[in-house]
């Protein structure tokens, strides 16, 4: 006698068995997922390490230039802007590979750069810099600023022109706003901008969602706005 068989709901081996599939698939996205995040976190640690790698050398050789102008001219203003140097290189040695650090120090630092840019200068250029609100109990990423500042005075200086660098950094709360403007001359630097391209680049890895970025490229001024979070 034969028996047939319809089909019917299925067994409690089989349920058993749909169970325990589910739970490898499961587990198997879990694994690549995590490997996957993994694997894109050493990549941002990697790339952020070589972009911070390359603004220190390309910050230290434009300064040790304007340096060197001096000492060919036998400025005496040549010793104050060694001693402004060491006082920068001091910050880097012992800050820039930090995470995060106080925002009082990293504008302290900013500070030093255009004292030693006012020492080179002179009279060449008119040099504006204001500083509003409270610098302590805040945090930044080192660096994260200086480039915009430096390619003010990489483009926007020359002898010859009328040349004009106004600097504005304001604290309201947990934001801080950066306003750097300079008059468009003909530029007696190198017009690589690897610099400002790279510090672009890290605002994006450290500060996705918290930054806002604008630039104003006019017929006769380079203006950058950046609002960035420093709470810690």
């Amino acid at each position: 006698m034969k028996k047939h068989f319809d089909g019917g709901p299925p067994t409690q081996y089989s349920h058993t068995i749909l169970v325990y599939l589910i739970g490898v698939v499961s587990s198997l996205l879990f694994a690549i997922n995590n490997r996957l995040r993994n694997v894109e976190k050493e990549k941002m640690q990697s790339e952020l390490s070589f972009l911070k790698a390359q603004i220190n050398p390309h910050f230290l050789f434009n300064t040790l230039n304007s340096i060197y102008a001096l000492a060919i001219k036998k400025d005496d203003k040549t010793a104050d802007a060694v001693v402004q140097l060491s006082e920068l290189m001091r910050y880097i040695i012992t800050n820039a590979n930090d995470d995060v650090i106080a925002l009082d120090k990293e504008l302290n630092y900013i500070d030093n750069f255009i004292q030693l840019q006012k020492t080179r200068l002179g009279n060449t250029v008119e040099i504006k810099y204001e500083l509003d609100g409270n610098v302590y109990g805040k945090c930044i990423t080192p660096l994260i600023l200086i480039s915009f500042i430096e390619n003010a005075f990489k483009h926007g200086v020359n002898p010859n022109q009328d040349s004009e660098i106004n600097i504005k950094i304001n604290i309201e709360d947990e934001f801080l706003t950066l306003f750097v403007s300079n008059n468009k001359v003909d530029s007696v630097q190198s017009q690589s901008g690897i610099g400002l391209q790279n510090t672009i680049e890290r605002l994006s890895h450290l500060y996705p969602k918290k930054h806002e970025l604008s630039i104003d490229d006019s017929q006769n001024k380079y203006t950058v706005t950046l609002k960035i979070n420093v709470g810690c």
